[in-house]
């Protein structure tokens, strides 16, 4: 308390003094001795190095003191954390703990199995039908999600399992918090990582890159992937299924196969007088008059501008596939004009009328009338004949197929057209038909309905090809597609997906 607390001091010093009975004679010294008392006190009660003329007041107690100022504290960088170490043998060890639960991963999402038994409960024998998963746990969908998360970087990274496969629709998905299963197309992905063959050869703070052999595969012996450290640990930055289908997509396998030479082309692919519908494509307009039936001018102009708008229908759809195609037909000054002494069928039942007709006039068969066509014409990529018909039917082709025993009879390959202006008719004339019969030619098959009768693919071909021209015919040839199925059978595409496969060996 300063000079406060020594003033006390020397109040209370006075006191004794008068209890000890001084001298009366000193007591006129009092008050001059008790002045000194005081200012040798205060003196007492200065800080050391104080200017000795300057005076101290005197502060109260109940009056608070300014508070001491305090100097910033200037923030020091914090240090930076210890990096962990990184034990590449403990890395390699969880790389091939992923890679076995992505194998997992991939045969469950799919291949649609675990231990080789399907996921879902039921046979489908009905058709395609809805299941839910009955397999380890993984009926949630949350339960399934939360597998995956343990494996890979983020849900981006396992999003494209339930987007799988490329036509149709998702055949792994959620309903409703439950996990359900759609299957429409049963892959059979065998290749695998060679897991005695993990290494590391790439390991810095946070990724890691690995490399291994591959077993069963068909296109590369050798991979290298990539993985992330987060939080939780290590997680693949990709599925194996998917790496392998983004180098499949860089080696560009489709620029790598010769149309020609694939393994599975159908025995109506690339043979008779339209092979490839590439190029410069002739066609041959024959108009048939029969006992029934007779055509007129403006219904030749008709038929013909329907067959203007197939030409550009089927050379656009070329031109997306990458190919170039130019149709040619005689026009009506060139074309060929008959009368046949018969009632011509209205269908492909008995399509050998042709051929019985063709047999008594001087070129001996159609294809007797094909090559007297074209023995003048310049050299052709191919060759079709088309025969005209004015009365109301089904419209239908005859391609060589080497199945059949007349393949050779076919070799030049027709399309028989039925013209009518009445659009009542169930099969009434439109562009879009005469298109859909010049594609048989080359190759197309029917998607319409399956050959075999099986229910389950009439049910997979709605899912993949609800707008193929080969499924059905609108009138107007902008409602329609041509597949990647089609592509591939017409020699617009030189591969065929694995999923299509379905289709080609009995389509």
């Amino acid at each position: 308390m300063g000079c406060y607390s020594k003033l006390k001091s020397g109040v209370k010093k006075r006191a004794m003094l008068a209890s000890t009975g001084i001298a009366p004679g000193l007591k006129r010294y009092a008050a001059a001795l008790m002045a000194l008392v005081l200012f040798l006190t205060c003196l007492g009660g200065c800080r050391k190095g104080d200017d000795p003329g300057t005076v101290h007041p005197y502060v109260p107690t109940h009056i608070e003191t300014p508070a001491p100022t305090i100097s910033p504290v200037v923030p020091t960088k914090a240090p930076s954390p210890v990096k962990p170490v990184l034990d590449a043998q403990a890395v390699a060890a969880e790389t091939v703990r992923l890679v076995s639960q992505d194998a997992w991963a991939v045969d469950f999402l799919i291949n649609l199995t675990i231990d080789g038994e399907p996921i879902f409960t039921g046979s489908g024998e009905s058709g395609l039908e809805e299941f839910p998963v009955d397999a380890q746990g993984y009926a949630s969908f949350d339960a399934l999600a939360g597998a995956l998360d343990k494996i890979y970087i983020s849900e981006d990274a396992y999003e494209p399992f339930f987007r799988y496969p490329i036509f149709g629709n998702p055949q792994i998905y959620n309903m409703g918090g439950d996990t359900y299963v759609y299957p429409h197309y049963y892959s059979n992905f065998e290749a695998r990582i060679d897991q005695d063959t993990v290494k590391i050869t790439e390991l810095k703070e946070g990724r890691a890159v690995f490399t291994f052999n591959i077993i069963n595969h068909d296109f590369f012996p050798i991979g290298s992937m990539s993985m992330s450290l987060t939080k939780d640990g290590w997680r693949l930055d990709e599925s194996f299924f998917f790496y392998c289908m983004r180098r499949l997509d860089l080696l560009d396998i489709e620029s790598s196969v010769l149309w020609e030479d694939n393994p599975v082309l159908d025995t109506d692919q690339n043979v008779g007088s339209a092979k490839r519908f590439t190029g410069d494509c002739m066609f041959y307009n024959i108009f048939i008059d029969d006992k029934r039936s007779s055509w007129d001018a403006d219904s030749i102009s008709e038929l013909y501008a329907l067959q203007g708008d197939a030409f550009r229908y089927l050379e656009a759809q070329a031109a997306l596939f990458g190919h170039e195609l130019r149709c040619i037909a005689t026009g009506k000054e060139d074309a060929l004009y008959l009368y046949i002494d018969v009632d011509i069928p209205v269908d492909g039942i008995e399509y050998y009328w042709l051929d019985i007709y063709f047999m008594g006039t001087e070129y001996g068969s159609v294809n007797g009338l094909l090559e007297a066509f074209f023995a003048d014409d310049p050299q052709y990529d191919n060759y079709g004949l088309i025969f005209n018909v004015n009365k109301p039917g089904r419209s239908y082709a005859v391609p060589c197929n080497l199945q059949y025993d007349d393949y050779a009879d076919c070799y030049a390959e027709r399309a028989v057209i039925f013209y009518t202006d009445d659009w009542n008719y169930e099969y009434v004339l439109c562009a879009a038909t005469i298109a859909h019969e010049i594609l048989h030619l080359f190759g197309a098959a029917d998607l319409y309905y399956p050959h075999d009768g099986e229910d389950i693919r009439k049910e997979i071909i709605m899912q993949y090809f609800p707008f193929e021209l080969m499924h059905f015919v609108p009138f107007h040839t902008d409602d329609a597609t041509i597949s990647a199925f089609t592509a591939f059978r017409v020699g617009w595409r030189n591969t065929l997906p694995d999923q299509l496969l379905m289709f080609q060996a009995k389509g």
